[in-house]
């Protein structure tokens, strides 16, 4: 969240900009602007060069947003929640809540977006049928219809994470019943798949073609990196269901009242106790809660100011996404968490605290827990 940029919603899902995406706009911009616009079209006045050049790029990046909001939409249609679309270095990446639940749920939504890139290279098609003999239009949309093709044959390739690698779990979850079994494979199809690219890229940085070779190791990288973490990530929320926030959360607490001052916090808190944060309450009588203060919170503050500043002074109130109940699924938790960008949680109890969780204590707890299985 904090590497993107929001644009603006499309069907209530939220569009973002991740940071590298400038990079490949940047490259995407030269190639056109400078390397393939002036091939195609000798003579183009500059000024309509650029124009030219700007229209593809977008349209470029749209054909990507397309291809993953296809994606979103059948997910939703299925019942799962689509947070946001980020568009990044190697294309896109729609944040969908949870896993189909089903492989047929888990087909359908693995092909809506080939589906769509070919769909749109068809209509890119026609629009070249009839604009061939206007070449600022016809080669820009020619390029574009080609690109969608490519990028919906991509990404049917029988390697997950791709559409293709999803479609070929599908199937074997389909046909085992085993959506780990299936997973493992598909995975291990998309490391395989990853690491042909990878070499591929390396054969062309060795026979002169220098960029493209790059690119290609690059997307292969980045491939098996993912395939190989979508199993990890398999395996973690398989090891985690079922448990719930009051089997993780930290029930020994040890708060602070609000008129501490920040000196005693570290000397007598952060010191003796090596908690990364603490609850602040109003006072010891009731207990009730005013907010979390974190060690960078303090460290916020001018360290000669400590005597005189008071927790209270820059405590931060704890808010509505900071709390969670008791019977939460700790998988949910640490979506939370993730979702929200933020290291804990607070449960409660009325205006009163029960526990916190971190995301410290929930790896703690998932490395013990797996010491007796």
């Amino acid at each position: 969240m904090r590497s993107s940029i929001k644009l603006f919603k499309v069907f209530g899902i939220e569009i973002r900009l991740d940071y590298s995406w400038f990079i490949i706009f940047a490259l995407f911009a030269y190639y056109f602007g400078f390397v393939y616009f002036p091939q195609v079209l000798p003579g183009l006045n500059k000024g309509l060069l650029a124009l030219v050049t700007i229209i593809t790029v977008i349209l470029f990046f749209i054909s990507l947003l397309i291809h993953e909001v296809s994606h979103s939409l059948v997910a939703r249609s299925k019942g799962t929640r689509v947070e946001r679309i980020t568009l990044f270095l190697f294309g896109g990446m729609a944040q969908i809540e949870k896993e189909p639940d089903t492989p047929s749920s888990e087909f359908i939504m693995a092909i809506a977006g080939p589906a769509a890139s070919f769909i749109l290279a068809l209509i890119f098609w026609t629009i070249w049928i009839l604009t061939k003999n206007i070449k600022p239009v016809g080669e820009p949309v020619k390029y574009l219809a080609i690109f969608n093709v490519a990028l919906g044959a991509f990404n049917i390739l029988p390697g997950y994470p791709l559409d293709g690698g999803r479609v070929l779990r599908s199937i074997i979850w389909k046909v085992t019943g085993n959506l780990m079994r299936a997973t493992y494979i598909a995975s291990t199809a998309g490391r395989v798949l990853g690491f042909i690219i990878i070499a591929v890229g390396i054969f062309f940085i060795f026979t002169g073609n220098f960029i493209n070779g790059l690119w290609f190791a690059f997307i292969g990288w980045f491939l098996q990196s993912s395939a190989q973490m979508g199993y990890r990530q398999l395996i973690f929320e398989t090891s985690i269901k079922g448990i719930k926030v009051r089997d993780v959360m930290n029930e020994d607490i040890v708060d602070v009242t609000e008129n501490t001052t920040l000196q005693d916090l570290v000397d007598d808190y952060f010191m003796k106790y090596r908690f990364g944060r603490f609850p602040v309450i109003e006072n010891e009588k009731d207990k009730k809660l005013v907010g979390i203060i974190s060690l960078h919170d303090v460290k916020e503050v001018p360290k000669e100011e400590w005597p005189e500043v008071r927790v209270g002074d820059i405590v931060k109130v704890v808010s509505g996404n900071e709390k969670v109940d008791v019977s939460m699924e700790i998988s949910d938790a640490i979506k939370k968490m993730g979702k929200n960008d933020l290291g804990h949680l607070v449960v409660m109890s009325g205006n009163k605290l029960r526990g916190i969780i971190t995301k410290s204590d929930v790896m703690r707890f998932i490395r013990i827990r797996s010491e007796f299985h």
